[in-house]
C-alpha cells in the first residue's frame, strides 16, 4: 500500500503539472478561445495580456513543481501544491463576485490539487524530509 501511494503521489503530481502545462500553452497560443473555457472571455488587448500573465504564472508553478518533483524535494513540493490549491478557489471567488458561474474546471482542479498535495505530504513524511 505504501509503495502504491508513493507511486500515486509521483504520477498524480506529474499529470497535474502536465495538465497545467497544456492548458497554459493552449491559452498562450489562443487566449480568446481558452479564456471562454476559463469562465470569462477576453476580447481586447488588455484582457489578452492579463490572461497571458495569468497563464505565465501557471507555467512558473509548473517549472518549480517539476524541478521539485525531479529532485524529490517532497516537503517543498507539498508546500507548493498546498499553496497552489488556493488559486482555483480565488479564481472561483472572483468569477462569482463578477456574476459569472465558474466552470466545472475550477472545483475539479481544486480537488486534484488537494489530493496531490495530500499524497505529497504523506510522501514527505515517509521520506523524513
Amino acid at each position: 500500500m505504501r509503495k502504491s501511494l508513493d507511486i500515486a503521489a509521483t504520477v498524480l503530481t506529474a499529470l497535474l503539472l502536465l495538465g497545467f502545462t497544456l492548458l497554459a500553452l493552449r491559452g498562450l497560443i489562443n487566449p480568446q478561445s481558452a479564456s471562454v473555457r476559463f469562465g470569462s472571455a477576453v476580447s481586447d488587448s488588455a484582457g489578452t495580456l492579463f490572461y497571458r500573465v495569468y497563464l505565465s504564472r501557471n507555467l512558473v508553478i509548473v517549472v518549480v513543481g517539476a524541478i521539485l518533483l525531479i529532485t524529490r524535494q517532497w516537503r517543498a513540493l507539498s508546500i507548493l501544491l498546498t499553496v497552489t490549491a488556493a488559486l482555483p478557489l480565488f479564481d472561483m471567488a472572483v468569477l462569482s463576485a463578477s456574476g459569472i458561474t465558474p466552470p466545472l474546471f475550477h472545483p475539479a482542479a481544486f480537488a486534484i490539487i488537494i489530493i496531490a498535495a495530500a499524497l505529497a505530504w504523506r510522501r514527505a513524511r515517509a521520506a523524513g524530509t
